[in-house]
């Protein structure tokens, strides 16, 4: 079992942060732009997209040296699959995640939600038939997956200075695609706690479970088949900044 030391403890901080971080910013772009939209796909998804994309580069860039800087518990599910921190590390950092996007969201919700305004931050499915929405977060969350399995690679060790843009954009773009049709959650909870706060439950099994099932599918996927077992050939602890 992983000893807790100090700095098993900045790195827990540093998830915290992290997730609070894009939580509030991502809900903040959410909220403003949210009164253009209309069903499917508008120029206000744009801003949205960036929004989302532009927090996590932010998050990346200022928390990566310390703990990787997941901030999706989709990411340490595949970190775990991909031995890059320990199964309690892991687990620990996704308890983070879940209190700090509750943070991050709560910050949101009392500072720039609309007086009286409803579904604030709420992710929601505009897209029939409503299955569709399953692919749709399934190719989502697998572009980000991917993208943090390659920036793992031994491959990248020359290439950290841009790995927080390169993972933004991939976000970005991602949301960017699919945000018009299920908000592109990517996360669970980044859906968990508008639905909690709105009583807005509507296809929430797919922001729970589609997300957490697609990171665990292609993070065996990338670790059993393009590497074929051999973990050595990824960078350790810490998403490879060491």
């Amino acid at each position: 079992m992983t000893k807790f030391n100090k700095e098993l403890l900045i790195n827990l901080l540093a998830e915290f942060l992290a997730s609070m971080l894009v939580q509030f910013s991502g809900c903040g772009v959410t909220n403003y732009w949210s009164g253009s939209w209309s069903k499917g796909w508008s120029m206000a998804y744009l801003p949205y997209a960036v929004g989302w994309g532009g927090s996590v580069i932010a998050a990346t860039q200022a928390f990566r040296i310390l703990s990787g800087a997941h901030i999706n518990p989709c990411i340490s599910i595949a970190a775990m699959i991909m031995q890059q921190v320990e199964v309690l590390d892991g687990f620990l950092y996704i308890l983070m995640q879940l209190l700090g996007s509750a943070a991050g969201f709560g910050v949101a919700y009392g500072i720039v939600r609309r007086d009286n305004a409803s579904g604030f931050c709420v992710t929601r499915i505009s897209i029939d038939p409503w299955w569709k929405s399953i692919l749709l977060e399934f190719y989502m969350t697998g572009a980000w997956v991917l993208a943090m399995c390659a920036s793992w690679n031994v491959a990248n060790e020359e290439l950290l200075e841009t790995i927080s843009l390169r993972i933004g954009i991939v976000v970005a773009a991602s949301t960017l695609a699919g945000g018009g049709y299920t908000g592109a959650s990517m996360n669970p909870f980044r859906s968990l706690w508008p639905a909690i706060a709105d009583s807005f439950w509507d296809y929430i099994y797919i922001y729970m479970v589609v997300p957490p099932i697609t990171a665990a599918l292609l993070a065996v996927a990338w670790r059993f088949l393009y590497l074929q077992g051999d973990i050595e050939s990824s960078t350790t602890k810490k998403g490879g900044d060491e």
